[in-house]
């Protein structure tokens, strides 16, 4: 479950990088 997390979480800050409003909007949700 970690691995997923921190998987998930990697991915979604490398989106975010493009989206930076947005980047809080997933990690919240």
């Amino acid at each position: 479950m970690s691995h997923n997390t921190f998987g998930h979480l990697f991915r979604v800050t490398t989106w975010g990088e493009s989206h930076g409003p947005a980047l809080g909007c997933v990690v919240d949700g």
